[in-house]
């Protein structure tokens, strides 16, 4: 029973909302963290996306062998799925990035990332490298390993191609030969402004029998092997269970583990380095020694930890200090940097110290006065002083010292203005405009790195038992919450104001067309006054309005909502509709999109407040859709800008005879493999197409799905795909009724589609399908399961893999084209 306890509480400690406070630590963790301090080892594992690490190993390198582990990911993971929420594209790769590091708080490792935009799938890694640039992509891994300087590089994949997906592939060849080129000074020679050459001492490959599953194979005796199903006493849980915590975390893929105990081994093979290729950790060097000056640093932590009093840690504060000062006199290192960092968290632990620096704001605008404070606690019978905090290039400091007595709350008061010209709390990676492959970063510091820096961090100066000590306490916002409690989450720094189109793209289907445009203005603060304008493409113009584009007085978190009627060109294509607000002498372009889910931290991407316009000959039959919701795409909303009424169904509620009320009825991405009550209900649909309804569904996966038939006849998924979009699409038949009702599709209308033409195909399926589109990547075999329609009853079935919910929000003008035609009745009907 102790032990179950034990485990529950530990799980408290690691899982804890990023929302909430983290509480001081127990004292078996500080003890597990004095140990680590003994080890000198570190681990750089590299794989292409987030979820390709292997949580395994890296719990059982930081908490097993005490060592330090790092994961380097080329992607955030943007050009996925998202199964708890409708973000795509940037904003799915910023909860993958926090999804990553709330799994990295569990099993204890660091993040890291490249520039690498994840443009989707790829079936080798040349493409990838030419989407990305390899030079690039290897200079990147290169900054990286000298930055963290591990001794010890292992890839989650190997380099050969066509076994899986071709970024893993990529990320193998990268690791292997950044090996080589992060100890060379002629390598990315430009670095050396601000790291070291740092040569590894050895590379593997962490492999499995998933690897060798198509050819069989796989022969465990020829690999290095280690067990990284161990249990720790202190944490009061195994490292496959940490490590199931630590992968539960990326929930936006729905891959949440069930922990597991006992052995679990783990192999390796040898790529390179030094000559031992029987222990993956032989020949490795792990004590102090090994730093110049440092070989005293071993025995004061030997007898930290041979000292330790788990019921007073404050006893132990004196002794690490004098270890820290010794770890200060030597050179710069990896090791140095993070072991000084982990000294700073013992001895605030160790000395019970609660510090939260906050306010009572979420968001601040250039120019607003903060009014912050900084609560301290000392809760154990250390003497702690505090001397001062200030925040840097930010006129604001408190230096009225006081002794913090014992478990007494001490509230110290920070007022500051945000400069003017202060950044927005944008992710750096997408300050700037990027291409399909590379995110552009122009400061040479913030590659790698997994986040923004805290908007405001104030640097605390304490005496704690007559010895000067400082650290860093990043700026919060603290509210409470009936359900939830107390809430803690970033403080960013934003406009004034958001300005929102409520559709990402409208459509206009002739020229001089006359549409109402909708924009939300939301204040970021309260009483915001100005006024809206806009800003058109060449030839477009707003339909003469009376009224000014005015709002006064918005109060915070409050909206105002402009429709504006917006007459089209003459001239085809993909434009851009740009809004600006005047407040004041300021001038805002931004759109403020706020992204809360409880497993993460609350995030914000700032983006210029645009809307996508096309001009389109779309012509549409019938006119109400019925949309069932599936795994989160933003098709109903396009449906919506294309002049259909669309409502959503509950597939469980709705009767038979309401159904018929439905032109057609269109099914979200993945929809039976995440919606149970379409999984129960999917009889409801075959009586609809009976009765004359089109019924169209989108791509779904194996995986998850169960073993039962829901179409009107017998198909079989594959994860076949076309990844190139660009790959020319033929026609099997030219004159099916939907390539040429409503509208002539023509190859014109596959042009500009982006990231691939489509995924997860059908590969087998009954004779009543008819195929409709042909094509292939390069050197693969033709894919006829893109589109598939079937005649059911008197109405119509149509199955498609084609990426709709991609090309719809980029606006794509075919897409949009062929989406109605799939949607449209059959003409003989």
């Amino acid at each position: 029973m102790r032990n179950i306890f034990a485990l529950i509480i530990f799980i408290f400690t690691v899982q804890l909302s990023n929302a909430q406070v983290k509480e001081a630590v127990s004292s078996s963790e500080i003890l597990h963290q004095m140990e680590k301090l003994k080890n000198t080892t570190r681990v750089l594992y590299m794989a292409a996306h987030p979820d390709d690490e292997n949580t395994r190993f890296i719990a059982y390198v930081e908490n097993g062998k005490k060592f330090d582990a790092g994961y380097l990911s080329l992607t955030r993971g943007d050009g996925g799925q998202n199964v708890i929420g409708p973000e795509l594209r940037e904003g799915l790769g910023l909860i993958r990035t926090q999804e990553l590091l709330k799994a990295r708080s569990i099993d204890g490792g660091q993040q890291f990332f490249t520039r690498a935009n994840d443009f989707g799938y790829s079936k080798n890694p040349k493409e990838a490298f030419n989407k990305w640039g390899k030079e690039k992509l290897l200079s990147d891994a290169v900054w990286v390993i000298r930055n963290f300087q591990p001794d010890i590089i292992v890839t989650r994949f190997n380099e050969t191609p066509g076994i899986t997906h071709g970024h893993h592939t990529a990320s193998a060849i990268l690791a292997h030969e950044a090996f080589g080129k992060a100890g060379d000074k002629n390598s990315f020679s430009e670095q050396l402004k601000w790291v070291n050459v740092w040569q590894p001492k050895k590379i593997y490959w962490n492999t499995s029998s998933w690897f060798f599953s198509r050819n069989g194979g796989f022969d465990e005796d020829k690999y290095i092997s280690e067990d990284v199903g161990g249990y720790d006493p202190l944490l009061g849980i195994s490292y496959t269970e940490l490590a199931a915590l630590s992968r539960s975390s990326h929930k936006s893929q729905a891959f949440g583990t069930a922990g597991s105990r006992g052995e679990e081994v783990e192999y390796f093979e040898y790529w390179e380095g030094s000559d031992s290729k029987q222990k993956l950790f032989a020949d490795i060097d792990n004590s102090w020694s090994k730093l110049k000056g440092g070989s005293g640093i071993q025995k004061e932590i030997e007898k930290l930890i041979k000292e330790f009093n788990p019921k007073k840690p404050e006893n132990s504060i004196n002794q690490l200090f004098t270890i820290k000062d010794l770890i200060e006199e030597l050179d710069d290192s990896a090791i140095k940097k993070d072991k000084l960092k982990a000294l700073e968290e013992l001895i605030i632990n160790c000395a019970g110290l609660y510090n939260l620096f906050y306010t009572s704001n979420p968001y601040g605008s250039p120019e607003d006065k903060i009014s912050a404070n900084l609560e301290l606690v000392n809760r154990s019978s250390a003497e702690v002083e505090f001397i001062s905090a200030s925040l840097a290039n930010v006129e604001g400091v408190n230096n009225e010292s006081v002794a913090l007595e014992y478990n007494q709350v001490e509230i110290k008061k920070l007022v500051f203005n945000i400069p003017q010209d202060f950044p927005y709390s944008n992710p750096y990676w997408l300050n700037e405009p990027s291409d399909n492959g590379l995110y552009i970063v122009k400061n040479q510091e913030l590659i790698g790195k997994p986040e923004n820096d805290p908007s405001f961090t104030a640097t605390v100066v304490l005496k704690i038992n007559g010895k000067d000590f400082k650290f860093s306490s990043p700026l919060k916002f603290k509210s409470s919450d009936r359900i939830k409690g107390e809430i803690i989450q970033p403080f960013y720094v934003v406009p004034p104001v958001s300005i929102e189109f409520l559709e990402e793209v409208s459509i206009y289907t002739s020229s001089g067309q006359e549409k109402e445009i909708s924009l939300n203005i939301k204040s970021l603060k309260d009483n915001a006054s100005g006024e809206l304008s806009l800003d058109l493409p060449k030839g477009w113009e707003i339909v003469e309005n009376d009224k000014k584009l005015i709002f006064e007085n918005l109060l915070k978190d409050n909206s105002k909502t402009f429709s504006i009627k917006i007459k089209s060109g003459t001239k085809p294509g993909k434009f851009s509709l740009k809004a600006t607000v005047q407040i004041g002498n300021v001038e805002v372009n931004k759109n403020v999109q706020e992204i809360q889910y409880d497993h993460i931290p609350n995030q914000v991407i700032i983006q210029n407040a645009e809307q996508q316009l096309v001009l389109a000959d779309v012509q549409i039959a019938g006119s109400k859709i019925g949309y069932i919701e599936g795994a989160g795409d933003a098709v109903d909303e396009a449906l919506k800008a294309m002049g259909y009424e669309v409502e959503n169904i509950d597939i469980e509620s709705i009767s038979p005879e309401e159904l018929k009320k439905y032109d057609a009825i269109i099914a979200g991405i993945r929809a039976y493999n995440v919606n149970e009550a379409l999984q129960i209900h999917y009889g409801k649909m075959k009586n609809y197409m009976e009765s004359g309804g089109v019924y169209m569904v989108q791509y779904n996966t194996t995986y998850s799905l169960p073993d039962t038939d829901f179409w009107p006849y017998p198909l079989i998924l594959s994860r076949d795909r076309i990844t190139v979009e660009e790959t020319e699409m033929e026609f099997i038949n030219p004159k099916h009724e939907v390539l040429n009702y409503p509208n002539k599709i023509t190859n014109q209308d596959f042009e500009g589609w982006v990231q691939e033409r489509g995924l997860y195909f059908p590969s087998n399926w009954d004779s009543h399908y008819e195929p409709i589109l042909v094509g292939n990547d390069p050197g693969e075999t033709p894919k006829r399961g893109s589109l598939l329609v079937a005649d059911y009853g008197k109405g119509k079935f149509v199955y498609t893999g084609l990426s709709f919910f991609r090309e719809l929000p980029a606006g794509v003008p075919g897409a949009y084209r062929l989406l109605a035609n799939l949607l449209a009745a059959n003409p003989q009907h």
